[in-house]
C-alpha cells in the first residue's frame, strides 16, 4: 500500500497508546513469526501513512509507518490487511508488480492476503473476517 501522505493529528493516535502499540505490535510479531524470512519494522514516530514492502541489502522487508499504525480509522483487521497485502507483494508469485519486477503486483498481493496469507496467520475464520473487515477499513484510509 502506497499512500505516502501524512496523517493529519486529528487522525491520529497518541504515541502513549500502549493498548494500541500492544495490540499492533502482536500483529507485526504474529507475521514475524510465520514469515522468518521477512524482517518487519514499524516506524512508530512516522506520521506517514504507509506500509511497504521493499528488499534491502538482499532482505526482505515490510515496513509499517506510524500513519498507518496508528491512524484512528485502522482497527487491528485492518492492521492485520496491510501486513498481510505487503506480505502478500513479497509471497504472492506472478503477476509481477509493473516497476518492481521482484515483488507481486498489487492486484496479486491482494489475493494473497485474501485466499492465504491472513489464514495462514490468524486461521480460517478470523482471516476470513480480517479480509473483510481490514481491508474495507484500508481502503476508506487510502481514499480519505
Amino acid at each position: 500500500m502506497i499512500l505516502g501522505s501524512v496523517t493529519p493529528k486529528r487522525n491520529l493516535r497518541s504515541l502513549l497508546d500502549y493498548r494500541h502499540r500492544t495490540r499492533v505490535e502482536g500483529i507485526v510479531g504474529r507475521f514475524a513469526a510465520r514469515f522468518p524470512d521477512i524482517r518487519f519494522d514499524i516506524l512508530w514516530t512516522s506520521s506517514t501513512c504507509n506500509a511497504q514492502a521493499f528488499v534491502l541489502d538482499g532482505r526482505k522487508r515490510i515496513r509499517l509507518y506510524g500513519g498507518l499504525a496508528r491512524h484512528r480509522r485502522l482497527s487491528v483487521a485492518g492492521i492485520a490487511w496491510v501486513m498481510a497485502h505487503e506480505t502478500g507483494h513479497h509471497l504472492g508469485g506472478a503477476p509481477a508488480h509493473p516497476h518492481y519486477f521482484w515483488l507481486s503486483s498489487e492486484e496479486r498481493a491482494d489475493e494473497w492476503a485474501a485466499t492465504g496469507g491472513l489464514r495462514t496467520v490468524f486461521g480460517r475464520s478470523l482471516g476470513r473476517r480480517y479480509a473483510t473487515v481490514g481491508r474495507r477499513e484500508a481502503m476508506r484510509v487510502a481514499r480519505s
